[in-house]
Formats: C-alpha cells, sequence, structure tokens
C-alpha cells in the first residue's frame, strides 16, 4: 500500500485505493459518475479546515475584518455621534428682523416656539423631532450689521420680516450661508407658513385659543385590508421597514458575491498550480467540492459574527449609550423598528442556504478555467441572475416595484431569486407564512441539486487545461460528464 504524501498528510487525507491517477496516464483516467459523488466525511472536514485556516490567517483577512467592524459600529452609533456633535456645536443662532412691520402676533416668540417645539414630558425649548439641537431666536434692528455677522459665520441666518403692500400678508426672507436641502431652511420654511396663518387669524379677530382649538389634530388611524399580512404604518416605520431589508439583501448579496469568489479562486488556484491532482489520489471531487463550501461558508459566518455581533450590541444598547454621552434618559432595551425575530431567523436560513447553492455552483465553474484570470468569464452568468434578483429586491423596497406585485410572488419562488425576494417581501408585510415555508423548502431542495451538477462539472473539469472558459463549455461538459 503506497502510503499519503506530505501534502496529504497535512490534510488529513489518506489515499483512496480507486483514486485517479494524478499524472494523468490514460490507463487511469479520472473518476466521473458514481466514484466522483463518494463522500467521506473525514476528508470533507480535513478539506473544510484547510480553508477555513488558510484564508482566515490572511492578513487581508484580518484588517478587513477589523475595518469592518469599526465601520459596522460606527454606523450603529451614527445617530448618537450626530446628536453629540450637535450638541457640542452650539445652538443654531438666528437673527429676526421685523422693523416696523408691526405684527398682530409676537413673531419671536412663535418662531422660537415652532423651531424648538417641546416633546411630551419634556422642557421647553427641548429638541424636536426635527432638530438635532436647539435654535437661538434673537431679534435685530440692524440689518446690515446681521447681515455681516452670517457672512462671517457668527450668526447661522438673518429672518427679514416685512409686509406685502397688495395682501398685507406677511412676507419672509431668510439671509444664509446654507444650502438650500440644509435643516435650517427646511424647517424656517415650515414656521414661518405657520406664522404667517397665525397673523391672518389674529388680524381676523380670532384669539390664539380658538387658533388652537382650528389646528389641532383629528384622530386618525390605519388598517389593513382583510387577509393581507402586516399594517400600514407611519412615515417612519415606513422608511424603517425600507431599512432594514434594504440592509439584509445587501449583507447577503456581498456574502454571496465575495465569499463565492473564494471558493473559485480557491479551485482556480490549486488547480493552476496542479496541486488539485495530487489531493485527487485521496479524495473524491465531490468531497473537495463539499469540503471548500463549507470551510469558506464558515469562515464568512464566523466574519459575519465578530462584525455584526458588536454592532447588534450597540444598536441594543444604543439608548444606554445615549444617556452616558449626551445625558438623556435610557429606555429599554429593544430591537430597532421594523426587526423582528422572526424576521432574522429567517435571514439566517436564506443566508446558508443562498450562499450555499450560489457558492457550490462558483466551485464547479471554477474547475473549468485553468487560471485565475478566466474566473470572471465563467461565474459571470450567476453573478449577473444573483445581480438581478438584488436589483428587484431594492427596486421592491423603494416602491419603484409594487411589492405586492405578481413578478414578486413568482420570483418568490425560484430559488436563485429567493433569497433576495423573501426578504423584501417581508419588510413589506406581503408574503405570508406559507409562502415563507415553501420558498425556503424549494430553496433548500435546490441546494442538493446544485451540488450533484456541480460536482459533475469538478469531477470533469478539474483535470482539464486549456479550454476556453463559457457557458457553451459548462454545457458541453455536463452533457458528457
Amino acid at each position: 500500500m503506497m502510503r499519503p504524501s506530505p501534502l496529504l498528510r497535512l490534510l488529513g487525507l489518506g489515499r483512496r485505493s480507486d483514486a485517479p491517477n494524478p499524472t494523468g496516464n490514460p490507463e487511469q483516467p479520472p473518476e466521473r459518475g458514481a466514484r466522483a459523488m463518494k463522500l467521506e466525511l473525514s476528508n470533507v472536514v480535513a478539506v473544510a479546515r484547510r480553508e477555513y485556516l488558510a484564508r482566515g490567517r490572511t492578513r487581508t483577512f484580518r484588517m478587513t475584518t477589523a475595518v469592518l467592524v469599526i465601520a459596522a459600529v460606527g454606523v450603529a452609533l451614527a445617530p448618537i455621534l450626530i446628536r453629540w456633535a450637535d450638541q457640542g456645536s452650539g445652538p443654531t443662532r438666528v437673527e429676526l428682523a421685523i422693523g416696523d412691520t408691526k405684527p398682530a402676533v409676537d413673531v419671536v416668540a412663535s418662531m422660537r416656539s415652532l423651531l424648538n417645539p417641546q416633546p411630551a414630558g419634556g422642557a421647553a425649548g427641548a429638541v424636536g423631532s426635527g432638530a438635532g439641537g436647539t435654535y437661538d431666536v434673537e431679534p435685530t434692528a440692524d440689518i446690515p450689521a446681521a447681515t455681516a455677522r452670517v457672512e462671517s459665520g457668527q450668526t447661522d441666518g438673518l429672518l427679514i420680516v416685512s409686509r406685502d403692500p397688495a395682501t398685507a400678508d406677511l412676507t419672509f426672507r431668510l439671509v444664509t450661508k446654507a444650502t438650500g436641502i440644509d435643516r435650517l431652511i427646511l424647517l424656517t420654511r415650515q414656521a414661518v407658513a405657520a406664522v404667517a396663518v397665525q397673523e391672518r387669524l389674529a388680524r381676523a379677530g380670532i384669539n390664539p385659543t380658538d387658533q388652537a382649538r382650528l389646528f389641532a389634530p383629528p384622530v386618525f388611524s390605519t388598517a389593513a385590508p382583510s387577509g393581507r399580512p402586516g399594517a400600514p404604518g407611519t412615515a417612519e416605520s415606513v422608511v424603517n421597514d425600507f431599512a432594514i431589508g434594504f440592509v439584509l439583501s445587501i449583507v447577503l448579496f456581498m456574502a454571496i458575491l465575495l465569499y463565492g469568489q473564494w471558493v473559485a479562486y480557491s479551485v482556480a488556484e490549486e488547480k493552476s498550480s496542479r496541486v488539485m491532482e495530487v489531493i485527487l489520489g485521496a479524495a473524491s471531487p465531490f468531497e473537495l467540492l463539499a469540503g471548500k463550501v463549507v470551510g469558506v461558508g464558515s469562515l464568512a459566518l464566523t466574519q459575519y459574527a465578530i462584525i455584526f455581533v458588536p454592532a447588534a450590541v450597540a444598536v441594543l444598547l444604543q439608548d444606554r449609550i445615549a444617556s452616558l454621552v449626551l445625558g438623556t434618559r435610557a429606555t429599554a432595551t429593544a430591537l430597532p423598528a421594523g426587526l423582528s425575530v422572526e424576521l432574522l431567523v429567517v435571514f439566517g436560513i436564506l443566508f446558508v442556504l443562498g450562499f450555499a447553492l450560489y457558492a457550490v455552483l462558483y466551485a464547479g465553474a471554477a474547475a473549468l478555467v485553468s487560471r485565475t484570470e478566466d474566473i470572471n468569464a465563467i461565474v459571470a452568468p450567476m453573478t449577473l441572475v444573483s445581480t438581478a434578483g438584488y436589483m428587484v429586491a431594492i427596486w421592491s423596497s423603494t416602491g419603484l416595484i409594487p411589492p405586492d406585485a405578481p413578478i414578486l410572488t413568482v420570483m418568490s419562488y425560484i430559488p436563485f431569486f429567493s433569497p433576495y425576494l423573501v426578504l423584501s417581501r417581508m419588510s413589506a408585510g406581503t408574503i405570508s407564512s406559507p409562502e415563507i415555508i415553501v420558498s425556503l423548502v424549494i430553496l433548500a431542495v435546490s441546494v442538493p441539486i446544485a451540488l450533484w451538477i456541480a460536482a459533475r462539472l469538478y469531477a470533469a473539469g478539474v483535470l482539464m487545461y486549456g479550454q476556453r472558459p463559457g457557458l457553451r463549455l459548462m454545457v458541453r461538459v455536463l452533457r458528457g460528464a
């Protein structure tokens, strides 16, 4: 009996008695069919361990993980950092010039109240939902001097009040260096509109108490149609739902694209260096394929866990961190709006199955090329399919495609698209539990089928050299494998 080579001993593999001749002797052709599908769990574990450790020890992996952890935690704490920066910069100063207009209301007091709305149970002058810092509104009589202060940056804006001779209504002009989408301009536009209405009503003889009653909001609620899951929410909840679906779709797309490429490059590198021919003496193509997918997939999950666990902790403890940094009152720890345990569980299942589906096909296709430079050409069809599913999911999340469109329902059952569409439809509340279960079952069944196809490509192409990569080569190999 021949002893395993040093490389095989390093991998923990033992030479098979029915293994192909790695020297390419025509008397002993490469194994195909049932022999290529043989599976020994120890060989799969050995290959997976090698892939995991080899790529996990690289400097690129460590640096990328560290950078992504910092970025993820920074994004999770971005609202606190923005509020802290606004708090440290002091209040936004607005000077208000009334001149001889003689309005029927106290414009300065009204502007202070409107720019610094009082939240329920809060103190006057607290920051409202639209502002990240307080607004300091002060009257001025010297317009040229106030304009000079705006130019020098001492004042953020100068609001000049005048009256239209034709209608007798108040008119407002804001002198500022802010841009058209700046928060100061947006909030000031809303505030002066309210002041103008107050002044008209005051001139009509309606006192402030009656004005408040006139503008009291009515009772309003929303309800979903019968039989449709989910319910319409506020604008904030819609944004949250979009953000959750958008972020989860990006995470899944990047995992498939990045780690699927890792699998493909690993296969092509070993084939181009002829290492694959030696390893085939101890493990079947099916075992090598499964080991590479399991190894890279485990590394992907490890990296994602290292990145998202600190970010998730930062999100869950955001209120408590804000109370320490900003001095606000902390609330009970809870999942962000739009994120649920059910969505996280389904995302985990879709992540594993979606990655497995694409990764095995990436590996099988990569076995057909002899150089790493040809990887992009051979995996381009699968990349385009994955990108199409991702883009449709994003379009449905943004409203370009109605979230309950029939095309989305159909695509939710197609394995190559379902990982993206199920997530987006769950975030939008347009998919039922039975539909989710059916989509997951179809996706789970498609993974072994894809593994069988990829193993045939792998077995036939791993010892094939000098062929031009392309879809036609994949079809020819599958027909003749």
